[in-house]
């Protein structure tokens, strides 16, 4: 009981009055229990254990009594646009939720998924939650046989492109968790889905700088499902063998590697401060841009890459594979570079389908450590054979 109502009963008539009729205990027990709930309250507020990721720094996971918290932080600063998931374990739990703000009340275990991109149909293997999905964008794009199967049969519906969802469709589906990658900005594809009550579940890894930091985010869909304790264990595992390869990798002898390539005279390449440089460096590899401060991609004219990487050893290519892009391979332009003269081009195209989808991009964000292994391999041996994202470029 606070003091201002304290004084205010004490000085009352009324207070008179209950210590008249002896009800004065009465009274009191009833403002002590009203203080008391009140205190139990704030304690409701107050996370009881969370877990912080290793790695990952957009997402964090609060536990409360009767509900858990994923927060998921905007990584260009914009509070605003901080997403708060209120995943019930208590159907009489209330979560405080703030209105205007980006925060949704989901009950656990969501029944049906719609994936926004194939990387999320790879996660979503994973975490060998396929049974809940039931609706995808770009079918062309998805690697995984049983997923396409289940496309072409209906029991997945094509709700249309990243960029321009079949809305109708996706309203027909209710889905409890649509999940997409999150942008900058909301787009308006988002804005509708909020508007019509459905829950999108933005993912950042994709803005994550240590590659065992897009991994990590595995436990976040993880913790939709109270499958955390085995998302971690899986992640750890991931963990335990990149740094047993990083660890037992030669770093004396460093091959200079630069990746990337060419469009319209301009060369994009990624930037030193990325999960790929993390990547190159960690294979005992020394990346050509390493010294860059970009954390995300960067472009570059032809003739400034032309004159860096002209000695470089191996050459990380990342277009595209078919003859006609490789014909640039035999011009004179290209002629200067080292990597191209010795055969020591590779490609993350190994694990293609017949409709051309990647597996690279649909489940090497979320195996950085098979990956990591490939990059080993070619860097430190001269004919490198099981490779599993990666071949060598045929030109």
């Amino acid at each position: 009981m606070n003091s201002v109502t304290k004084n205010f009963f004490m000085n009352s008539t009324l207070f008179n009055f209950f210590k008249i009729s002896g009800l004065t205990s009465f009274l009191m027990v009833i403002l002590i229990a009203s203080g008391c709930s009140s205190k139990k309250k704030q304690a409701d507020l107050v996370a009881q254990t969370g877990y912080q990721p290793e790695y990952a720094v957009f997402y964090r996971i609060d536990y409360y009594d009767g509900y858990k918290k994923l927060t998921i932080i905007n990584p260009w600063g914009n509070t605003s646009l901080n997403l708060e998931y209120f995943i019930l374990q208590d159907s009489n739990a209330k979560p405080p939720i703030t209105p205007g703000n980006l925060s949704f009340v989901v009950n656990q275990n969501p029944q049906k998924i719609a994936a926004l991109a194939s990387p999320f149909v790879g996660l979503i293997n994973i975490l060998q939650l396929e049974n809940h999905l039931v609706g995808v964008t770009d079918p062309e794009l998805i690697y995984d046989a049983a997923t396409i199967h289940k496309v072409e049969n209906g029991a997945i519906e094509n709700i249309g492109k990243s960029i321009q969802l079949n809305m109708e469709k996706l309203l027909q589906l209710q889905p409890n968790l649509v999940i997409g990658s999150g942008w900058e900005q909301l787009s308006s594809d988002y804005e509708r889905l909020i508007q019509y009550k459905l829950t999108p579940l933005l993912m950042y890894d994709w803005q994550e700088h240590h590659p065992l930091g897009k991994a990590e985010w595995m436990i976040a869909l993880a913790a939709f499902y109270n499958q955390e304790e085995q998302a971690i264990a899986e992640f750890r595992a991931i963990c335990n063998r990149y740094h047993s390869l990083k660890q037992n990798t030669d770093h004396t002898l460093q091959p200079v590697v630069f990746n990337g390539s060419e469009y319209e005279g301009i060369w994009y390449s990624a930037g030193g401060k990325s999960y790929k440089s993390q990547l190159y460096q960690d294979a005992g590899g020394k990346y050509l841009l390493q010294s860059d401060s970009s954390e995300g991609s960067i472009q570059l004219d032809f003739e400034v890459i032309m004159h860096k990487a002209a000695q470089a050893d191996i050459w990380m290519y990342t277009g595209a594979i078919d003859p006609q892009n490789l014909r640039v391979f035999s011009t004179a332009k290209y002629g200067t570079f080292k990597a191209i003269k010795n055969h020591r081009v590779y490609s993350y195209h190994k694990r293609l389908n017949s409709q051309l989808a990647n597996d690279y991009w649909e489940t090497g964000s979320y195996r950085p450590d098979v990956v990591l292994r490939d990059l080993i391999k070619i860097f430190h041996e001269e004919q490198p054979t099981d490779l599993y994202y990666f071949s060598q470029v045929d030109y």
